[in-house]
C-alpha cells in the first residue's frame, strides 16, 4: 500500500524538520504505533498494532537526514516492509511537507486484512487525522520537539 500527503504548516522548515525528525512524536498521530523506543540518532525500535490486534516489532532505520528539507527512513521484518519518505520545502511563512508512506505485509492473512482495511480508507483517514494534529500543534507552538 502506498500513501502521499501534502499539507502546509506555518512554520519553518527546520521547525518542521525538528519535531518530524523525533520519531518519538509519532506516536501523536499514527494511532497504531503502540511503543517507540530511540536506539541511537539512525534506529528506532517500534511496535505496532497490526490486524486482528497482532502486535509487531521492528527497527527502523533514518536512511537520508537533510535537516530543513529531506528524511527518509525505512523497515523491514519478516511480517513486512515499511518507508517513508518526507519532504519539505519553504512556501513563505509556510513549509509544504510532502509525505510518502508505503508498507507491504509478508503474511498472507496479514496482507488480505490489510487490503480490506485500506478499502475502508485505513490508514489514510487516520494519516489525515494525525497531519491535521501535527499541523495544529506545530503552529500552535506545542508540537515542540520531544528530545
Amino acid at each position: 500500500m502506498k500513501l502521499h500527503k501534502q499539507i502546509r504548516v506555518r512554520a519553518t522548515p527546520r521547525q518542521v524538520f525538528s519535531y518530524w525528525s523525533n520519531f518519538r512524536n509519532f506516536r501523536q498521530f499514527i494511532p497504531i504505533i503502540e511503543e517507540i523506543d530511540v536506539i541511537d540518532a539512525q534506529r528506532s525500535r517500534w511496535i505496532i498494532r497490526a490486524p486482528l490486534n497482532h502486535r509487531v516489532s521492528f527497527e527502523s532505520l533514518i536512511t537520508t537526514s537533510l535537516p530543513g528539507e529531506k528524511l527518509v527512513w525505512e523497515s523491514t521484518h519478516p511480517d513486512g516492509y515499511a518507508r517513508g519518505e518526507l519532504r519539505l520545502s519553504p512556501s513563505g511563512e509556510y513549509t509544504v511537507i510532502e509525505l510518502d508512506f508505503e508498507y507491504s505485509l509478508q503474511r498472507r492473512w496479514m496482507h488480505n486484512i490489510a487490503q480490506i482495511v485500506g478499502r475502508l480508507g485505513f490508514p489514510s483517514l487516520a494519516f489525515d487525522h494525525g497531519l491535521a494534529r501535527i499541523k495544529q500543534d506545530i503552529e500552535a507552538g506545542s508540537g515542540k520537539p520531544d528530545h
